[in-house]
């Protein structure tokens, strides 16, 4: 007898979005208007039916009344934006709908129409509108929206409309129907190729449009285009032009204004959602989904599975896991409305609305009463150069600003910005995204902008990093994000509608996020017109930036730097009363002397003036190895001292401390990596120990791996490490290298794009540009990385599922495309999700990510007998991971801190790592 087993269809419901057959809309059809009323001014007596013509030849006369209408109102008054002059007023409901369209221009006119649809009455109302308006004079009778009507071509008389007026100038009447009619569409569509593209991408669920549109072209000494579409149903729209390019456009804008027509584009001529397109067949659906599934179980297969489950009981699931399952059908049930998501607002994270002219006005007004009580600042060199600044950006919609170390460009020219905008009156219409390499800068860069501005505009400035955010209202904000956060946002909005300017700081530190920024902000540049770019950078190669961006303006701003004295190591070695000291030459002995480092800080220490000690090591194994030297040695000299250690891998909260100035007698020793080279300014640092090397991500085209290697750092680096010491006062920075090397080392480093694996970049390129091949849009790049290590990453994509043969998207690359993490780790997680295991692979593939144990080389034995209790026999690092994960979570819910404090300390965990793998910053 065979046994019932029922399951869950997690495959289609998690990870394929299916290709839906989309729900068919009717054409709205030509019906008759059942009552025409005009109702004009007092002054004015009604219109008499008579002269009105007859009413079911009015949509033979004007086919597209609503886009005539809006032509006529636009080119006659020269506006574009002409929705305060024209109103629709729906009523009635079920089979017959009535619509009242009121118009307040030439004179208060309301008309009425009758239909089965809303979109039906509107066309009605809206001839009937036309014709009102031509009887007033104010088009002829070949008008741009007539067609058919033999009877209707007399040319206006001059006793109705004036030889100069505005319609006569604008709306010839030599062009034929159709080109009259495609430039209308034009008018209103401006983008109408990408937005058809839009359209069909989010209705059919699919990245790929070859099968839904296809434009034909026919050659001659007038180019003629004809586009078909098979969505919602089989339609073909022809146009000509003088170039293929333009008859396209106008072909797509016909086809825009059908869709618009059919009530398939939203009130701001936007696509609308995969729901609202697909409404009826998602619910069936999702209905379908979750009815369970029955097959039968042949008896002795059950048999066999009873035996096994004997033999090899199962593990005891953790209690936790439940919830993160809850969690998880959470998700699953706000899948609509996650689908149905309008564009987000850049600054606020929520769906985006222009503000009204009231909502300008008003915040506009606001923002200048309260920065009247704005607090004064000192000077630094960029105030200097406020106008110069500010007159560049106005003129020029991408600037290059060249400051200086120590010359306020990172706190100031926002705020030159935003100043400049509320004092003319418009200040609600500025809203800046401003990014940072780091987390730790943006948000202490946040916190400093915000303290300049005084209390009354502080809540103007926010921040958002990844796991904390605290952003601030629309209108007038300034808002410092990392360049990841800024790529996100883009992903939801890409052409940064409601942001005024773009501030990239810090450019010239060329991480791949940055570079691939850059590729995506001159596509920006393309569909937003009125946004401004301001690109900052210190000692980076500002010329090749400039020409990048079309030879854009560089506006260089000197710095102040109080003199800094340098020592190299053939000064150092003397002053510690050491007789030689051989420095590492080669790439393969780049391998920093701890204790050297240690004895040249506690020199400093001992000898050095008073002030704080900044050093540079690659990476944290060597922060903590010269943290426990000096806590060590220092335990024995006496006095105080306060040693704090700076790594993406501390709590922002935590790290927040280096920027407080100690107790007097309390010497500041900060531990660092590169982090703290740029943007981040410790007021009251007067040594800089510079190791000279730093951790660089290496990948080999020949061997196919990708691994973090130390490496000497370049002349920029140095310049910008020793400027740390003398922001401001005198300092002193030590150079644990020779001078020889310092000019052996290359004036730049080499971009990131260049060195890294390349997969996560083109899952991202294929999110923006899905129409691009990858080689083709990372080309684009400041920097081109390798033909051959595009073409390996997109092999390795395809291979793993996220790409097909055409290098589209897969259903599977569609899921993972929103995960920030390595595309291998994400498809992880999908899976997880799908075999119902999803709480144990997060773990494994966060711990992946971040390492929640520390120890390194030096302990290494003991970290292998630790990750072996935790492993068991399985011997399995991963699931070392997940037990001393859940082993700490345990030891946490008991809320003893002694407890938890051993815990950690006993089996070499991390206690910012299991933070940071359970979600918190």
């Amino acid at each position: 007898m065979a046994a019932p087993t029922v399951v869950m269809p997690f495959l289609s419901r998690l990870l394929c979005r299916l290709r839906i057959t989309p729900v068919r809309p009717l054409y709205s059809g030509r019906h008759r208007v059942n009552t025409l009323r005009v109702e004009e001014e007092k002054e004015q007596p009604a219109a008499p039916a008579a002269d009105m013509g007859a009413e079911k030849n009015l949509l033979k006369q004007f086919p597209a009344p609503k886009n005539l209408l809006h032509c006529i109102l636009s080119q006659s008054l020269r506006r574009s934006h002409i929705k305060d002059l024209l109103t629709y007023i729906h009523s009635g409901s079920g089979s017959k709908h009535r619509v009242t369209l009121r118009l307040k221009w030439p004179k208060l006119i309301e008309v009425e129409g009758y239909g089965p649809k809303k979109i039906d009455a509107e066309r009605q109302a809206a001839a009937m509108a036309c014709k009102v308006l031509q009887d007033l004079g104010l088009f002829g009778p070949n008008n741009p929206g007539a067609r058919g009507d033999p009877e209707a071509t007399t040319p206006v008389s001059s006793r109705t409309r004036s030889r100069g007026s505005p319609a006569s100038r604008d709306i010839p009447m030599e062009l034929s129907d159709e080109d009259v009619q495609a430039k209308m569409a034009l008018s209103i569509f401006p983008n109408p190729k990408n937005l058809l593209t839009s359209v069909i991408q989010v209705a059919t669920s699919t990245s790929s449009i070859k099968d839904f549109m296809h434009y034909r072209h026919v050659g001659g000494k007038k180019k003629t285009c004809h586009l078909t579409l098979q969505w919602p149903e089989p339609m073909s729209f022809v146009a000509m032009g003088q170039r293929w390019n333009e008859a396209e456009k106008k072909a797509a804008a016909l086809a825009c204004q059908s869709l618009k027509d059919l009530g398939l584009l939203d009130q701001h001529n936007k696509p609308l959602t995969n729901v609202a397109y697909n409404r009826s067949s998602v619910q069936k659906l999702q209905k379908q989904q979750s009815q369970a599934k029955t097959f039968q179980v042949p008896e002795p297969l059950l048999k066999r599975i009873e035996d096994y489950f004997y033999q090899f009981p199962l593990e005891t699931i953790t209690e936790s896991s439940n919830e993160y399952y809850d969690d998880f059908s959470y998700m699953e049930s706000s899948d609509e409305s996650r689908m149905s998501s309008e564009i987000l607002d850049p600054i606020t994270s929520q769906p985006f609305t222009p503000l009204s002219e009231a909502e300008a006005l008003h915040i506009s007004r606001s923002l200048e009463e309260r920065w009247d009580s704005s607090i004064s600042l000192q000077d630094l060199p960029a105030d200097h150069h406020r106008q110069i600044i500010l007159s560049a950006i106005k003129k020029h919609q991408v600037v290059v600003i060249a400051g200086d170390t120590g010359c306020g460009k990172t706190t100031r020219i926002p705020r030159y910005i935003l100043e400049d905008a509320i004092l003319s009156g418009h200040g609600a219409h500025c809203n800046m995204l401003i990014t940072q390499p780091r987390r730790i800068s943006a948000v202490s860069v946040a916190h400093r902008v915000g303290q300049e501005l005084g209390p009354s505009l502080r809540g103007n400035v926010g921040y958002q990093v990844r796991l904390e955010s605290n952003l601030p209202p629309r209108g007038g904000a300034l808002l410092f994000c990392t360049v990841g956060v800024l790529l996100k946002k883009l992903q939801s909005n890409q052409g940064l509608e409601g942001v005024s300017h773009v501030v990239v700081d810090e450019v010239h530190e060329r991480d791949v996020n940055t570079d691939f920024l850059l590729i995506l902000l001159k596509q920006v540049l393309d569909t937003n017109q009125d946004i401004k770019i301001i690109l900052m950078s210190a000692t980076g190669d500002n010329e090749r930036i400039s020409r990048y961006f079309r030879n854009c303006p560089i506006v260089r701003v000197p710095g102040f730097m109080y003199p800094v004295t340098a020592h190299y190591i053939n000064d150092i070695v003397p002053m510690l009363g050491k007789k030689s000291y051989q420095t590492p030459q080669t790439p393969e002995e780049c391998v920093p002397n701890l204790e050297l480092i240690s004895d040249v800080i506690l020199h400093i220490d001992k000898h050095g003036s008073p002030g704080g000690i900044l050093c540079f090591l690659p990476g944290w194994q060597e922060i903590r190895g010269v943290q426990e030297i000096l806590q060590e040695q220092l335990t024995y000299r006496g006095g105080q001292h306060l040693i704090l250690p700076v790594h993406s891998n501390i709590p922002l909260t935590n790290q927040q401390v280096i920027f407080e100035r100690p107790s007097p007698g309390v010497r500041k020793i900060v531990l660092a990596t590169n982090i703290a080279e740029t943007s981040v300014t410790i007021d009251d640092i007067v040594h800089v120990v510079d190791s000279g090397m730093h951790k660089e991500q290496r990948y080999d085209l020949r061997t196919k791996v990708s691994c973090l290697e130390t490496n000497w750092v370049s002349k920029s680096n140095v310049t910008q490490r020793r400027g740390r010491a003398g922001r401001c006062q005198p300092g002193f920075s030590y150079h644990l290298f020779t001078r020889e090397q310092h000019q052996a080392m290359p004036t730049f480093q080499v971009a990131e794009i260049l060195r890294t694996p390349l997969e996560n970049l083109v899952v991202q390129a294929k999110i923006h540009t899905p129409e691009m091949t990858a080689v083709s849009f990372l080309s684009q790049a400041l920097e081109s990385p390798d033909r051959r290590a595009v073409m390996d990453a997109v092999r390795f994509l395809q291979e793993i599922g996220v790409l097909d043969e055409n290098e589209e998207l897969t259903l599977l690359g569609q899921r993972i495309a929103s995960i920030s993490t390595d595309p291998s780790l994400a498809k992880v997680i999908v899976l997880a999700s799908i075999f119902r295991c999803l709480h144990p692979l997060l773990v494994i593939v966060a711990c992946l990510t971040r390492d929640p144990f520390q120890g390194g080389l030096m302990n290494r034995s003991k970290l292998n007998k630790v990750k072996s209790m935790f492993s068991g026999q399985t011997c399995s690092d991963h699931l070392a991971f997940v037990r001393a994960y859940q082993s700490w979570k345990d030891v946490l819910s008991l809320g003893n801190r002694t407890s938890l404090e051993n815990f950690i300390e006993e089996n070499m965990l991390s206690r910012s790592a299991l933070r940071f793998i359970q979600g918190k910053p």
